[in-house]
């Protein structure tokens, strides 16, 4: 089975964030509370017997006629404190996809949209919760028919699953240092720009073959799953913070530049 992350995973496994500006005090915010939640819509299935079911608040779908059946599922995190700004990164929800071999006469998955939402409140000092915020992940996913010939190369397993993201340029991804990436998202509070980075462990840089198995063009960027059992990819954020120049500075950098605009003109013409 293949996961390609093409159409909407990880908005959301991303916790991609852009918060409007609130006004409480110019202080920086060193300690957060934070809750993700997530859920699978607009998912899509191959030809065959049988449906691709929702369950536990569209955060689990399960496929295949006979049993065990295969699923992916989504694990939310809520927690009161212990994101600190400019700290280490924290746990984020969980994906998990479970690849047992089906009946190849059955309906599979073959897309679908992960929507994750997170909430961050001020702890230190405290103050009231921010607006949620989204980032929808745009999935393929490729179910392998464990056949001679079918499987790709990096397959570790009988035949690997795959995942691929369809929308990973448009996420804000920047390589984390160890081969990884991390999903980047900002928002500006009193005299702070705070940037929330997602990771999901394990995303990669896929195989032309495994990009084109997906539906995905060459360089895609997703999973691989092993058959025979349950594959879990833990998420993780992190937090961090830059101090942006005041509107009044703003504004009276703008008159400088304007006055030394205004002089030059004005020899200019004496000139």
């Amino acid at each position: 089975m293949k996961i390609s992350l093409k159409r909407a995973l990880l908005p959301s496994l991303i916790l991609p964030c852009v918060l409007g500006a609130q006004s409480a005090s110019a202080v920086l915010i060193t300690e957060w509370g934070y809750k993700v939640e997530s859920e699978f819509s607009n998912w899509t299935q191959t030809e065959g017997l049988g449906t691709v079911d929702a369950s536990d608040s569209n955060r689990t779908l399960s496929w295949g006629i006979t049993d065990p059946q295969s699923s992916i599922s989504i694990t939310d995190v809520d927690d009161t404190g212990g994101l600190f700004t400019n700290g280490d990164a924290v746990d984020g929800g969980v994906f998990s996809h479970t690849n047992n071999v089906l009946d190849y006469r059955g309906a599979a998955l073959a897309s679908f949209d992960l929507t994750s939402t997170l909430t961050l409140t001020p702890a230190a000092p405290p103050g009231p919760g921010l607006p949620p915020t989204s980032t929808t992940f745009l999935s393929f996913f490729n179910e392998s028919l464990n056949r001679s010939g079918t499987c790709v190369d990096d397959s570790v397993s009988t035949c690997d699953d795959i995942f691929t993201i369809d929308n990973f340029d448009a996420l804000g991804a920047v390589p984390n240092g160890s081969g990884g990436f991390e999903f980047a998202s900002s928002f500006v509070l009193d005299d702070y720009k705070y940037t929330v980075l997602l990771e999901v462990i394990g995303l990669s840089v896929l195989a032309d073959d495994a990009c084109k198995a997906a539906g995905a063009d060459p360089g895609c960027v997703g999973l691989l799953t092993l058959e025979d059992q349950t594959n879990n990819f833990n998420t993780k954020f992190r937090i961090t913070a830059t101090e942006v120049p005041e509107p009044g500075t703003l504004a009276l950098l703008g008159l400088g530049l304007a006055g030394l605009g205004l002089s030059r003109r004005k020899k200019a013409v004496r000139s």
